[in-house]
């Protein structure tokens, strides 16, 4: 999935951002760095988290019947 998201990144986001553009990083770095780079996201970035759950569609919830209860 490929999100598209506008920003201004801090200096921790360009560098990240940097690791993982590198060609030459292997796979176990590149998947430790993205998981790092989400990290950073969701606890340094909290309007890019609450844009993106604004976006998403919301799951409703399942009809609870009287006997099921």
């Amino acid at each position: 999935m490929k999100l598209y998201l506008e920003f201004e990144p801090c200096e921790e986001c360009k560098n990240i951002i940097k690791v993982l553009n590198n060609q030459l990083v292997q796979i176990q770095t590149r998947e430790e760095e993205s998981a790092k780079f989400l990290r950073h996201i969701t606890y340094n970035h909290s309007e890019l988290v609450q844009a993106i759950v604004k976006d998403l569609p919301v799951q409703k919830l399942r009809e609870e019947f009287r006997w099921f209860q």
